[in-house]
């Protein structure tokens, strides 16, 4: 997920990831509505894997994109990227003074503390794999699935004859 906590394609208006005060042309007052914040929505839903990066740190991104890929079950990732543009306030620099890579002490298969870990914004803000799950995925629970993709199945029947009008 890409968020620079603006919308920097429509001429830099306030995103839900704003905080608040930010000014923009659309908010000169800035915003007064407390910012979306989507690690602890991922964790609240039992998302089976929910990280954040920084894009200034590409090799530590790089691995979380790819444990992303390799997680078995839906993955988010919070990648933050500073809007050069718009965002004048979540800057480069921004970021550096507050990221933090968790620490190999972390666990992040403790819902609980990933929760509590996911509320962590301001002064310090965790990178890396906040919360991860390993379980059964939703395709996994359904038999049909099991024997392949959709597509590549006999059906059989008048089901096959309507079918052919769509291949």
């Amino acid at each position: 997920m890409h968020n620079n906590q603006i919308y920097g394609l429509t001429k830099g208006q306030a995103s839900p990831t704003s905080d608040v005060g930010m000014t923009t042309k659309v908010q000169p007052d800035g915003v007064i509505v407390s910012p979306f914040n989507p690690i602890a929505l991922g964790v609240f839903l039992n998302v089976s894997f929910v990280a954040r990066g920084f894009s200034g740190d590409v090799s530590h991104l790089t691995g979380l994109i790819k444990e992303a890929i390799n997680h078995k079950g839906f993955s988010m990732i919070d990648i933050l990227q500073p809007c050069v543009t718009f965002n004048r306030l979540n800057t480069f620099a921004w970021y550096r003074e507050r990221v933090y890579t968790l620490d190999a002490g972390y666990n992040p298969e403790d819902r609980a503390s990933a929760f509590e870990k996911s509320l962590e914004w301001g002064e310090k803000i965790p990178i890396g794999v906040i919360y991860k799950s390993v379980r059964q995925t939703f395709e996994d629970q359904i038999p049909t699935l099991k024997k392949g993709p959709l597509v590549s199945l006999e059906t059989g029947g008048p089901f096959d004859n309507a079918m052919q009008e769509f291949y």
